[in-house]
């Protein structure tokens, strides 16, 4: 089972607890599973990336924004 279809249960076990807090933690991990997935898929056929596109997403990691 994949990381995102392993989340994504996480997500339907968490909506049976009726527990928000559950849900909104498991989807926080889905949301960073699919992340992740496009971040590894990306590297994979992309050049080498320069320090200054390392710099700019490590900074978009760090705020979010």
């Amino acid at each position: 089972m994949s990381k995102l279809q392993t989340t994504s249960s996480a997500i339907a076990r968490a909506h049976l607890t009726g527990d928000p807090d559950a849900v909104a933690s498991a989807r926080r991990d889905h949301e960073f599973a699919r992340i992740e997935a496009a971040i590894e898929r990306a590297l994979a056929v992309a050049p080498p990336l320069t320090p200054g596109q390392v710099k700019r997403l490590s900074g978009l990691l760090r705020t979010g924004k």
